[in-house]
Parts: C-alpha cells; structure tokens; sequence
C-alpha cells in the first residue's frame, strides 16, 4: 500500500464507516507494517518521512481494530447488555442470595434452612434450573451484585434502587409494649423510652427515614424522648420488661413471636408492613425478562398455593403471602 493509496483510503471516509475499513486488506497492513526501511543514511527529511509512515500504520491498525469493537457493541455506550433470563438458561443454575439469618434457621450439621431457601428452591425447579444459595448479609445485597444473580434479602428495599419482582410476601412491623400500657396508638408513646433494633425498617420508621415500600399505610412515629437502639428483638424485649424502655419496634419477630409472648402486647395495627420482593441489578445483564418470568412464577406459587403453605410451615401457621396481618 503506497503513499497515495493511504491517503485515498484517509480521504474516502471518517473512520468507522464500512468504505472506510474496504480499503484495508490485511495484505495492505502487512505492507505498511512491514515496508523495509532504506538503506543507508537517511538524513533527517527521511527519517521523519518513515516516521511518519509507522504513525500512519499504527493509526490504521487502531481504525480497524475499533471498527470491529464498534460492530461488535464493546465501545457502544448504547449497546444493550445481554439478557439474564438468556444467561442462567445457558448455564442452568441460577445463583441466588438469600440471609444467613431471620427467617432462616441453622439446623443440626451446620446447614440451613428457612422460608426464602423453601422459596428460593421452589423457583429454580419451576425454572429447570439447578440453585445455587449464596449466604450473605441483606446490607452486602442491597450494596450491589456480588456473585448473585438474584437476591431475597428480605428487608425493605427503597424504591427505585434495583429490578423487583412484585413482593413474595410482607411483613408487618409492630410497636409492642408491656401488658398494662396505656398506650393504645404510636402518639400515645410521645416522650417515653422506645426500643429499636440498630438498623431496622422499625428504627427507620422511628426517625422519619423509611424509604422501603409497605403494604398497609404507613403509621405516623411519636416523638419519644429517648431511642435505645440494641442489637435485636431479644433484647429490645428485655429492655422492655425491665422498665427502661415502655416500648420497642419489632424487627424479626413475626406476630406469631408476639403472641407466644404473653408479658407484650401490640400497640395498634401495623407501623408499616414490608413489602417483600425478589431483587435482580441492571449490569452487564439485562434482569427484566428474568424479573418478569419470576413475577409468573411467583403468582402461580400463589395460586396454587404453594406460597401460603411455605410460610405456614415457617411463621406459625401465619400466611404472609397472599395479604398483609391485620
């Protein structure tokens, strides 16, 4: 490839266009690259001149190579990822992240168990794919994709933050207080001592920053004068029984907890009841054809019953599933 004939191909068009890359075979490339240097002394006119050819190789071989990346998306800001859905099909499993903790239990041998494991293995075999659970911390979830493609971290996911499937199930949070309390309404308990599990819905909830989703209304927080925030529902309890706190919010504790406890009683309905849903990340995958196809298995999980009879095996005989406790 002469002189002329680069600096036709430069003219003919702007890089990236398909009569830009035509005039470049790997026969010309070859012959830029590879064109034997002059002999001698070149004197300074010819070192520039051969100079400048190498730059123009150089730039020609950049060209093609980003014309191939553009046609295949790699440097297209626009380019759409690659369905999910298509991804785990191809791999049949499905990686999905569910709490070590609440409402999982750890069983004899080290192994766990729970209602998003029973649920997490129901959707893989309606799937035809094999799962597998990835144990983690709901805050590592809700920080992002971390060797998961789904996740169930079952706590309130702020809205607008991930892909979501409709809520699997809910889960009301209760202002509980010892047996004799006056308090019959949350402003009933302005300027007392309330509990609250460091980093819940129902701390949150407490200090006006509830973000997540409920499926009943949200209840209007009094104005304690102190907030104890403890390390779990136990203790919180314990605080409770102990008269430094008139009251807590619960956080783990499901209705059925509350009930077997005749020393507490709930204050009201529900502060806010967590609407609990499957979450995918936008990245690299697109997660909506597969948050869609969960969506249908969920609702067919409902309709058969299938849901009501998993959380009735795991909160008590309560069913989280279908509408929100009263």
């Amino acid at each position: 490839m002469n002189d002329d004939r680069i600096e036709r191909a430069l003219r003919k068009g702007s890089p990236g266009e398909p009569t830009y890359v035509a005039q470049l075979t790997p026969a010309d490339l070859r012959g830029v690259a590879r064109r034997p240097a002059a002999t001698g002394r070149l004197g300074l006119k010819g070192s520039l001149r051969s100079l400048g050819r190498l730059v123009e190789a150089v730039s020609l071989v950049a060209v093609v190579v980003g014309v191939v990346l553009l046609r295949q998306g790699a440097l297209d800001p626009a380019a759409k990822p690659s369905s999910l859905l298509a991804a785990v099909q191809g791999r049949g499993v499905i990686r999905i992240a569910v709490r070590p903790d609440r409402p999982q239990v750890t069983v004899p041998g080290g192994s766990r168990s729970g209602f998003d494991v029973d649920v997490a293995t129901e959707l893989g075999r309606r799937l035809g794919l094999r799962v597998e659970l990835v144990f983690m911390s709901p805050d590592r979830m809700l920080a992002g994709s971390d060797g998961w493609d789904i996740a169930m971290p079952s706590t309130a996911v702020e809205r607008g933050s991930f892909v979501t499937t409709s809520p699997y199930y809910d889960w009301p949070v209760r202002l509980v207080a010892a047996p004799g309390s006056p308090a019959t309404t949350p402003g009933d308990l302005s300027g007392s001592t309330i509990c609250v599990v460091t980093g819940s819905s129902g701390a949150a909830w407490l200090d006006g920053s509830f973000r997540g989703a409920s499926a009943t209304p949200v209840a209007q927080p009094p104005s304690p004068a102190t907030v104890r925030r403890l390390a779990s529902d136990d203790v919180c309890a314990s605080d409770v029984a102990a008269g430094s706190s008139s009251a807590f919010v619960t956080a783990g504790w499901s209705d059925a907890d509350i009930a077997a406890r005749p020393t507490l009683v709930w204050v009201g309905g529900p502060v806010l009841t967590e609407a609990r849903p499957v979450i995918a990340v936008p990245g690299v995958h697109d997660p909506t054809g597969l948050i869609a196809r969960l969506d249908e298995v969920l609702a067919a999980m409902r309709a058969d019953g299938t849901l009501t009879h998993l959380s009735q095996g795991r909160f008590g005989g309560l069913d989280l599933t279908q509408s929100p406790s009263p």
